[in-house]
């Protein structure tokens, strides 16, 4: 028996809704999955990029769409992001050194510095080299300043 218009009315919305509940939930898991790739939903839209809807936080891209996130992701610039963005991650987990660890350390670089580190002496000179110099480029450059430094 044929239904009346009304009935068909009725149930249609019903089953729009349902649609566009999976629709956003669709919408929402690939989402989701952008995030962990950096790229996240514009809450305001850009003045620069009207029609753009998502931003690379990791490489200050906008992208219009879900699927150019999706080729955004693909980029090898992208990649290399990610790569180095994690390695960061990684060294911000690590445990902050021993002492044992930090005893090495500086013993190492004491001996590298003894072995070809200049000595106290030649350090004097240089200094008062650098205040001379400093002394000059005042006279002709109020305000200007030299400092001592190693290369």
């Amino acid at each position: 028996m044929p239904q009346s218009g009304e009935d068909a009315a009725q149930r249609r919305p019903v089953v729009e809704e349902r649609d566009l509940t999976e629709q956003q939930l669709g919408l929402r898991q690939a989402e989701e999955r952008l995030l962990r790739d950096y790229i996240h939903r514009l809450v305001k839209q850009s003045p620069e990029y009207p029609n753009y809807q998502y931003l690379c936080k990791l490489c200050s891209v906008h992208i219009e769409n879900i699927q150019g996130a999706h080729k955004h992701i693909k980029e090898k610039r992208h990649k290399k992001n990610i790569t180095e963005k994690q390695e960061e991650n990684e060294l911000r987990a690590l445990p902050p050194p021993s002492a044992t660890q930090l005893k090495a350390v500086d013993a190492a670089v004491r001996e590298v510095a003894a072995q070809q580190g200049i000595s106290e002496e030649d350090f004097k000179v240089r200094e008062t080299v650098v205040t001379r110099m400093e002394e000059v480029i005042k006279r002709h450059l109020a305000g200007g300043s030299l400092q001592l430094s190693s290369l």
